[in-house]
């Protein structure tokens, strides 16, 4: 039987990776594979969603939109009947509520500067 010869296509894949034989090459295929299935078969959390929105919200500082996002979603994990979601929730609310709060007042302390500079 005739032996075939060592190429550099079949010692190299698409990510340039070197194999060093096919068996390795194989295995690492139905690795690729099982991760894709995982990856489908996978449904996504829905406070998952929830948490990237309010992320989301959070980096634009958006605390408004982030805390009423927050308050949407404790409502509803507690009438689907998942208080552990809701206590989740509850929890980056609170930070969340604390940072509206600190945003507010450095607002209103900015506002009275600008008023009391105009008045003098």
């Amino acid at each position: 039987m005739a032996k075939k010869r060592f190429t550099y296509d079949d010692a190299y894949d698409e990510d340039e990776e070197l194999l060093l034989d096919r068996k390795a090459k194989r295995k690492r295929e139905r690795e690729l594979e099982r991760q894709r299935q995982e990856a489908e078969q996978a449904p996504q959390h829905p406070a998952d969603e929830t948490m990237v929105r309010v992320v989301a919200a959070c980096q634009a500082n958006q605390w408004r939109e982030a805390a009423v996002i927050c308050l949407t979603a404790m409502e509803r994990f507690r009438q689907e009947g998942q208080p552990e979601m809701a206590e989740s929730i509850s929890a980056a609310f609170q930070k969340i509520d604390r940072s509206l709060r600190r945003q507010m007042i450095a607002a209103f302390v900015r506002e009275s500067e600008t008023l009391l500079s105009h008045k003098e």
